[in-house]
């Protein structure tokens, strides 16, 4: 409103001036922003804790259910009912490390897993994101949890998976062998109805709201709390978060990006558990835990985690953390989860204290479908033994169990404010590694050098020599670098899983004589693990490369003769972005 003093001061020719064009300055024509946020669980457990499960009989009283032993084929697992007739006993199979260590079967629950979702619309752009407490998520299981909200008008709808290593096999890989599916059907169809109801939920319940930005690194006074297992040594540790609150300042939701594997505890337990993203999440909410002395005061709201570069390998395992008194805590221990989270969301709240950020006036998402040739030849014979259903093609084309390729995606979201994006979110379909986000690929191509001593502090000998495997490959450009905004999100194994996205010069395949094991490059090192839980070798060029043009204007995008299709509003009707 403008006073009379003020009136005063201007002839009637600049006050009408003013008056007209003043609606149409960017932040005043700026539709308003909704945001709504909603929680629900996706345990496979009833309401007393008893976990969903074909009948079988506990022979040895361990109150789990023991599969045969992949290490003892001929050993028989303890007998079972098959209510369901499909030839394997269905129930909570642990997901996240292989086979190894004692349990592959759950026998209760440390803390609940979740779908959390959170809808922001402004216009005609609404977008949603819900992310699960699973080790991933397949591209056509994303397609069906799209399908069941349709209804809805959502611009895209994007599922992210934690990564926890203490949840269930979503995948099918983590069966009692690796000739036998370990998802149960039953879970499937749960996790996606409950991600259904949660976006549904988060939908009614948006209202108008702000968003505020923050970003910072753990305490390193507690130890490093990222540790990186494979050369070369680059560790993406900037934690990242969104806070979206309503016009009277309470929080509706806090989404948080972060890059470690969330495998803290190590295979300790046979409960199920989102490790460190628990603590996290509820430190954001409810606050109550202490941090050199201080005590920290939640936000409320819901607090929604997804995972970031986690690839190449990053981990908190193998690396010392210490409680406020700098004692160390035990590896592989509760103590050491719960410390990770809470660090974490000490850190998230610091980062929320900084200065108001300037109004969104704008969201544009853009989505591009692309192949990944399917060239894993460990995957492949998994694969095609049944453990992974989904379709694969050749030349475009859907092709049964025949094609070379696997249909995949990926997404970027633009935040702007008056002056320009101001915020990106990018969706990546598997693990990337941190050098597609920041760099600092191998690169040397005359020779193999011999890397530090960090190795043989974590397990190595000490003398291995590395380079790139093929160093005739240029380096995938890094993304952080290609983005722009003063916020860089990197969503990794979002709306896929497609196992672990390495760079192209350095990936090796696995060997199979005289059985499976790491391959080893031309340097003799034999640290490439990632190799055989990986789609394949051109995943990281064709992921990179497919992100790198949705990064291009809007100009070029529309003109190009690509597969992207630009979910923009300006240009496109709402819902006929898919």
């Amino acid at each position: 409103m403008i006073s009379l003093r003020t009136q005063n001061r201007f002839g009637l020719l600049e006050l009408l001036l003013i008056l007209f064009f003043l609606p149409f300055s960017p932040a005043w024509a700026a539709p308003p922003l909704l945001a709504g946020a909603a929680a629900l669980p996706i345990t496979p457990a009833d309401e007393e804790g008893r976990l969903w499960q074909e009948p079988y009989e506990d022979l040895n009283g361990n109150g789990r259910y023991d599969a045969p032993d992949p290490a003892f084929p001929k050993r028989r697992g303890e007998p079972f009912t098959d209510l369901n007739g499909n030839g394997k006993w269905d129930g909570p199979f642990l997901a996240g490390f292989l086979h190894r260590g004692p349990y592959y079967t759950a026998a209760g629950v440390h803390d609940p897993l979740w779908a959390r979702a959170l809808v922001l619309e402004q216009g005609e752009t609404t977008l949603a994101i819900v992310a699960l407490d699973v080790v991933g998520f397949s591209y056509p299981d994303v397609l069906r949890i799209r399908e069941g909200v349709a209804d809805l008008g959502l611009t895209q709808v994007i599922v992210a998976s934690t990564h926890t290593h203490g949840g269930i096999d979503t995948l099918g890989l983590w069966g009692p062998n690796f000739s036998t599916d370990g998802k149960d059907p039953r879970t499937i169809a749960w996790i996606i109805s409950q991600s259904e109801r949660a976006i549904r939920q988060a939908w009614a319940a948006r209202r108008p709201a702000r968003l505020t930005w923050g970003k910072g690194r753990p305490l390193s006074r507690f130890g490093a709390l990222i540790n990186d297992l494979r050369d070369p040594v680059v560790i993406d540790d900037e934690l990242r978060v969104m806070r979206a609150e309503d016009l009277d300042g309470k929080t509706i939701a806090a989404l948080v990006n972060w890059s470690p594997h969330p495998e803290t505890s190590g295979g300790i337990s046979a409960y199920l558990t989102s490790d460190f993203p628990h603590y996290l999440r509820k430190g954001i909410e409810e606050g109550g835990f202490s941090v050199g002395g201080k005590r920290a005061t939640g936000i409320g709201g819901i607090a929604i985690y997804v995972s970031g570069s986690v690839g190449g390998l990053l981990t908190p395992l193998r690396i010392s953390v210490l409680d406020d008194d700098q004692e160390p805590i035990p590896e592989r221990s509760w103590a050491k989860v719960q410390r990770i989270g809470e660090l974490a969301a000490w850190t998230a709240l610091e980062a929320l204290r900084t200065p108001a950020s300037p109004p969104i006036v704008r969201i544009e998402l853009r989505s591009r479908t692309l192949f990944v040739p399917f060239d894993n030849l460990f995957l492949r014979g998994l694969y095609d033994k049944g453990l992974f259903q989904r379709e694969t093609y050749r030349d475009g084309k859907a092709a049964g169990k025949e094609g070379t390729d696997l249909l995949t995606e990926v997404d970027l979201i633009n935040f702007y404010t008056a002056q320009g994006i101001f915020a990106q979110l990018a969706t990546l379909p598997g693990e990337p590694f941190p050098e597609l986000s920041l760099g600092g690929h191998l690169k040397e191509k005359k020779r193999c050098w011999a890397y530090t001593d960090r190795k043989r502090r974590l397990g190595g000998n000490g003398k291995e020599r590395i380079g790139p495997a093929h160093p005739e490959i240029p380096p995938e450009p890094a993304l952080a670098e290609k983005m722009a905004g003063e916020y860089r999100f990197i969503l990794g194994l979002g709306n896929d899983e497609l196992g672990y996205i390495v760079p192209a010069n350095d990936f090796v395949p696995p060997q199979f004589k005289p059985s499976l094991r790491y391959g080893t490059d031309r340097c003799g090192d034999d640290d490439h693990y990632e190799e055989i839980v990986s789609a394949g070798s051109q995943m990281a060029p064709r992921v990179v490369a497919a992100l790198m043009a949705l990064l291009k204007g809007d100009e070029e995008l529309r003109t190009a003769e690509t597969e992207e299709t630009i979910l923009n509003p300006s240009w496109v009707r709402r819902g006929e972005g898919r």
